[in-house]
């Protein structure tokens, strides 16, 4: 096998490896919530949504649940075939201060929100004046009562624990398996790609929601820069937590203001990441093999959503490729 056919091939398993995971572990996770008693997501939220004063504490409960059960059949297989591979531990997934102070990832996690989340804080603004149609489900709770039972349940499901899992799943394994042949930018677009689209709840054909899916995209561009700049999952985390904390009413136009004051405050900080990344994204050749990555990505993530089981036999026969060729690389 040539140079070229050998990093295709490197390509093409790293690819089909992750959406693999990806659909295969969400499917799992499907099959077997119901099988240990755990209530869809959909059937709690439309219990909370009904309810004047909701059970927050039992959607905790029940929300912990999911992403739990979720969360394990992706990074079990993930985190299983890294350790066949090349005996990844922990630290490799990005669960490390990476040399860095903790005040120092916690800093540019928070300098990071204050740039690529302002569009998605100015976008929740915009919603006060002016009709721009239907968003998530969930955000129709934030006009519930905020009681401490409320704050239990943010804090499952918006900043705590969720952003965790997921900057583990997404950025820890997702954005660190595809840098190993697609490198660092393209790994980052592959992913954001990737993870926009897993965002299902914006799927709507309205100015608000496609609003909202134009300002992730930037986020997590700075999600992904953060991480493969510091090798730490934290600034990441930091930046995540702080999109998904919760605000309404004064404190919806008070946040731009602190944001904007945050960027005037650390303007060098900030413009030496976006100078630094620009250098990165015309300085390598990583456009087409990135590109077309990201296009099958779509293509299965949608295909999953529509046509259930056909995507996940396809998904399962990706991974079950995916290893054979990582096999064949082990033995050479």
């Amino acid at each position: 096998m040539n140079e070229q056919s050998f990093g295709l091939a490197r390509k093409t398993a790293a690819l089909l490896e992750v959406i693999g995971i990806f659909i295969v572990g969400s499917a799992a996770a499907s099959y077997f919530e119901p099988r240990i008693g755990i209530k869809p997501l959909g059937t709690l939220l439309q219990s909370a949504l009904n309810t004047t004063e909701p059970d927050f504490v039992g959607f905790s409960v029940g929300w912990l649940e999911i992403i739990c059960v979720q969360y394990v059949c992706l990074l079990l297989p993930a985190f299983a075939i890294g350790w066949w591979r090349r005996r990844l531990n922990l630290r490799h997934y990005g669960i490390t201060k990476a040399g860095n102070s903790i005040g120092t990832l916690v800093i540019l996690g928070l300098v990071a929100f204050a740039l690529v989340a302002l569009p998605v804080k100015l976008l929740w603004v915009a919603r006060h004046f002016f009709s721009l149609g239907q968003g998530s489900p969930f955000w129709a709770l934030l006009d519930k009562n905020w009681t401490p039972s409320f704050w239990l349940f943010s804090a499952v499901a918006s900043f705590a624990v969720t952003p965790v899992l997921e900057e583990l799943f997404f950025r820890g394994y997702c954005q660190t398996r595809l840098e190993e042949d697609f490198g660092g930018v393209g790994a980052i677009v592959i992913v954001t790609l990737f993870m926009t689209l897993g965002h299902n709840q914006y799927h709507h054909l309205n100015i608000l929601s496609i609003a909202t899916i134009v300002t992730m995209i930037p986020l997590f561009f700075g999600m992904g820069y953060l991480y493969w700049r510091t090798r730490s999952l934290l600034p990441s985390i930091i930046l995540h937590a702080a999109v998904n904390f919760p605000t309404k009413g004064i404190y919806d136009f008070l946040l731009p203001v602190v944001m904007i004051g945050v960027l005037i405050l650390f303007c060098r900080k900030w413009l030496s990441m976006v100078q630094d990344f620009y250098q990165q994204v015309i300085g390598k050749d990583w456009r087409k093999a990135a590109f077309m990555a990201s296009a099958f990505a779509v293509v299965m993530v949608i295909g999953f959503e529509t046509w259930n089981s056909v995507f996940i036999t396809l998904a399962f026969l990706g991974l079950v490729i995916a290893i054979f060729i990582e096999f064949r690389e082990k033995r050479t």
